[in-house]
């Protein structure tokens, strides 16, 4: 999509930050870098949270690195291998990076590669903007290249959540010989819970190295592969797109038009920029033709009265005047609407189908995380490995909650929407039929603020060791009753613990979008009582000045051509 190989690829791309890649400004020249480090604080919480995952003791300042450095892979969990990855990064890069906590470092790009590639200095990085000048870049659009589903960030739900909900356009990359894992099916699932919240269908699905298929046949059980996946994690008709990104770089860059074609690239290309500059502008020109309709008819409207009698016109004075006290009444009436019930109502309902899915997922989750890959004869560490997996699942339970919580911030913003802007659309038409002239309408505010939820993280009362005594060996473990008895002892726990965070959060869900509601209305009130007050001053002053109708016909026929030129346009 630049035209250069510009981002480094890691091996170990377990801490990968954020990166933004954006067009120069503001002094930052091109192919420099703003490194943006974690405080010492956000670095310290990632820290215990990664030896949290691995069950060991809590550290402190003085013995983590030895720690650290003396972990060996041996009864770790394949989940927390990242977290191992880490610690060992973070003890090996520690004297070179500490003095930077905090800071931000502006670098050339071969310094940039660095702190994305190495491990040692990326796992102490928040995010980097990348200041990088291109064709795609100078047209404003901004590229966030965030961390895959397996990296560390993955707990970071909310952080991702944020870029699903705000992105005018995503861009999932699997490849070509890519088996999906845990990780991706959950990344996956939240994307489909989400989709059909969006106004426009904004996510395209990237097949890489797709030159690896030996015929068409092949690449086509591929993608009917990568498109059974993603319909089984809630994304429906997704739009599928196999490419040699390889080939695509390397045609670019030689300008060979005829390879570049064979790479499939520009296809995608072709439909992220109809997408960008067709679908997601004609949004907008739709309000914007709706305004413009809106205002036109309230002209015309005025034409006509501004041409009756100066007796009827006296008239129409004392009854807009009568009318406006009246508006203003049912304004305040607005400002008094109260949705909590129906928020309460609606947050109940959503959290009650969130447990059962959780409930319906429980036997999945158990047996991803308690699997013989894991818990093998030969593997060693056997109690270890057990007490592991054992924390994986409550780990992959927190973070499946929380995107299940996530995406129930979306369904409770709708409803609020609804609730407020049908109340405020029902005393607009009430005012506008309270007087001729009068077309006051609704305006779409901007995205409501998200609450400020903590990840979760789910405990057991007990410890998993408790129930060491069910797991006997292997083989009596999975092929016998032991991994149903643990289930049978555990799951009652496991739900009670989800319980306990769901009605805390149903709390305070229904209290933040009870208070964003009340902030909608505020702000509908102010919009509605703005129009109302300026349509009638207008009113009242052509009726008062005897005004030209010709004046006010001229003013809605310009409006008439422009709404003409606006629909062309959207055609």
């Amino acid at each position: 999509m630049l035209g250069e190989s510009v981002l480094p690829v890691s091996p170990h791309p377990t801490t990968a930050a954020v990166n933004r890649i954006v067009a120069p400004a503001e002094g930052n020249a091109h192919g420099t870098a703003a490194v943006r480090m974690k405080s010492r604080d956000m670095w310290w919480d990632d820290l215990l949270y990664s030896f949290s995952v691995l069950g060991l003791e809590e550290p402190n300042p003085g013995n983590w690195r030895s720690v650290a450095e003396g972990l060996t892979p041996g009864g770790i969990h394949p989940a927390g291998l990242p977290h191992y990855g880490f610690l060992k990064a973070a003890a090996s890069g520690w004297n070179e990076m500490e003095t930077k906590l905090g800071t931000t470092e502006t670098v050339e790009l071969a310094e940039y590669r660095g702190y994305v590639a190495d491990e040692t200095k990326s796992c102490f990085v928040e995010g980097i903007d990348l200041y990088y000048s291109c064709p795609l870049t100078e047209q404003g659009i901004v590229l966030v290249d965030t961390p895959g589903a397996d990296s560390l960030h993955a707990r970071h739900t909310g952080v991702t959540f944020n870029y699903i909900k705000n992105a005018d356009a995503i861009v999932y990359v699997t490849y070509y010989n890519h088996a999906f894992s845990k990780a991706d099916r959950q990344f996956l699932s939240q994307l489909g819970r989400v989709k059909d919240s969006f106004a426009l269908d904004k996510m395209f699905f990237i097949v890489n190295a797709a030159d690896l298929a030996q015929s068409e046949e092949e690449l086509e059980e591929v993608v009917k592969h990568v498109r059974s996946n993603l319909t089984a994690s809630g994304v429906g008709s997704p739009h599928i797109f196999p490419v040699s990104s390889l080939a695509a770089l390397s045609s670019k860059q030689d300008e060979d038009e005829d390879t570049l074609a064979e790479s499939g690239f520009p296809v995608f290309e072709q439909a992220i920029s109809r997408f960008a500059v067709e679908e997601l502008p004609r949004l907008s020109q739709r309000a914007g033709y709706d305004e413009i309709t809106s205002v036109r008819n309230r002209i015309s409207a005025w034409a006509d009265m501004a041409a009756q009698d100066e007796t009827t016109r006296e008239r129409k004075i004392t009854e807009l005047k009568e009318a406006h006290v009246q508006a203003l009444s049912t304004l305040a009436a607005l400002a008094e609407h109260n949705i909590t019930r129906e928020i309460s109502q609606e947050s109940s309902e959503l959290l009650f189908h969130v447990r059962q899915r959780l409930d319906y997922a429980m036997n999945r989750f158990f047996q991803e995380s308690f699997n013989p890959s894991v818990l093998r004869e030969d593997a060693g560490h056997l109690k270890a490995a057990f007490a592991a997996c054992g924390r994986d699942l409550m780990r992959t339970l927190s973070i499946e909650l929380d995107q299940e919580l996530w995406a129930t911030t979306l369904r409770l913003e709708q409803a609020g929407r609804t609730l407020t802007e049908g109340a405020a659309a029902k005393a607009a038409a009430d005012m506008n039929g309270m007087a001729e002239g009068l077309s006051l309408g609704i305006r779409r505010e901007s995205d409501w603020e998200a609450p400020a939820l903590g990840e979760t993280e789910l405990q057991i009362q007990g410890d998993w060791l408790s129930y060491w005594s069910l797991f006997k060996n292997p083989k009596h473990f999975f092929e016998g009753s032991g991994s149903s008895k643990l289930r049978e002892a555990a799951e009652p726990k496991v739900k009670e613990a989800i319980a306990d965070v769901v009605a805390m959060r149903e709390e305070q869900l229904t209290d933040h979008y009870v208070q964003m509601g009340a902030l909608s209305l505020k702000h509908q009130v102010s919009v509605l009582e703005e129009q109302l007050n300026e349509s009638m001053a207008a009113i009242i002053s052509s009726l008062q000045d005897g005004q030209s109708p010709m004046m006010w016909r001229k003013l809605a026929d310009e409006l008439d051509a422009l709404s003409a030129t606006v629909q062309h346009e959207r055609t």
